[in-house]
């Protein structure tokens, strides 16, 4: 199967004037929807952390550091080191959706030029 192959039935019923509008078009399509998806997915995470990601990096420092509190026993430390866990698992992959989402907004200037 060829562009010309699958682009050809768009331009056909005139859904686009030409190949190259079509690829463009296209194009800028499947990068806004990553771009939507990305800020969806960021934004659950706003919403369910009740903070920015920058605020929630500086919580998790700051709940790590309570690990080593002598206040805390055995116990609080465990359930604590367990949250923890949860809360890296929400950070790492909160981190790596604004970085591709970042990439996929180079990506969107690039094609804008």
């Amino acid at each position: 199967m060829t562009v010309s192959s699958v682009l050809e039935p768009l331009i056909k019923r005139q859904l686009f004037a030409n190949q190259d509008a079509a690829v463009r078009e296209l194009t800028r399509d499947y990068i806004l929807r990553h771009i939507e998806e990305l800020s969806k997915r960021i934004r659950q995470f706003e919403t369910q952390h009740g903070m920015t990601f920058g605020r929630f990096d500086e919580y998790l420092r700051e709940r790590s550091a309570l690990l080593a509190s002598p206040e805390l026993d055995d116990v609080q430390r465990r359930i604590l080191g367990q949250a923890i866990m949860q809360e890296e698992d929400d950070w790492l992959e909160w981190k790596a959706d604004r970085e591709i989402l970042e990439s996929w907004l180079g990506i969107q200037q690039e094609v804008k030029n």
